[in-house]
């Protein structure tokens, strides 16, 4: 009885010459499998490089600590650009203003993190310093240690090897950024005579690259 009534239905519905759109059973079967076909379509999106993608990498609420990453353009909550005053809010630790030379260069030091080290110039940080036996590293993964193996491999095609001013056999692995947003800014590897990473820093050009600290 149940497709009595259905054909009734319809029939009642075709007899009504305005409504000619109503689907047809047929149109009822085609329609599933073209929503089908449509909701599976691959979308392709590409990612940045971790360390391209560095201004957003450290929420903003975060303090500055031992664990923060260094990037291209400062460490942890802390930016090139910022004033002192403006990096002691932003890392919810004390630091301390810095004795500069006549070129308004000199060095601060975030307390309660050792081997950590902020260039400033004209009151304005410009450089991040990782020295001695930090356990620092950057969004790779990179840091005193390494061996220069290890950093090429984590850069590929974007490391400059340049020789080192001053430790025979040791090398400066200069990380060059790809994304033009990030042109002026370096993360800088030096290394000993055995290739191993023995401190790296982070930060704008010129400074970045002063092998004389302020100069």
């Amino acid at each position: 009885m149940a497709s009595t009534i259905i054909g009734v239905a319809i029939a009642t519905v075709d007899q009504s010459t305005p409504i000619a759109s109503v689907p047809t059973p047929s149109s009822w079967i085609a329609y599933p499998s073209t929503l089908t076909s449509m909701a599976f379509t691959p979308v392709h999106h590409t990612s940045p490089t971790l360390e391209s993608a560095q201004s957003d990498s450290t929420p903003q609420s975060e303090s500055l600590s031992s664990q923060s990453p260094l990037t291209l353009n400062g460490i942890g909550p802390v930016r090139v650009g910022m004033t002192i005053a403006e990096a002691e809010q932003a890392a919810r630790v004390p630091i301390p203003a810095a004795d500069t030379d006549d070129n308004g260069c000199g060095y601060i030091h975030p307390q309660g993190i050792e081997n950590l080290l902020f260039m400033v110039t004209g009151n304005q940080i410009v450089r991040v310093d990782v020295v001695r036996d930090s356990t620092i590293r950057t969004l790779n993964g990179a840091g005193i240690g390494n061996t220069r193996a290890e950093i090429e491999a984590m850069y590929p095609g974007q490391i400059e090897v340049s020789p080192h001013e001053y430790v025979q056999g040791g090398h400066y692995l200069t990380y060059v950024p790809t994304d033009v947003s990030d042109r002026n800014y370096r993360i800088l590897f030096e290394t000993d005579e055995n290739d191993i990473v023995t401190r790296l820093r982070s930060g704008k050009l010129p400074e970045v690259t002063w092998v004389e600290t302020c100069f």
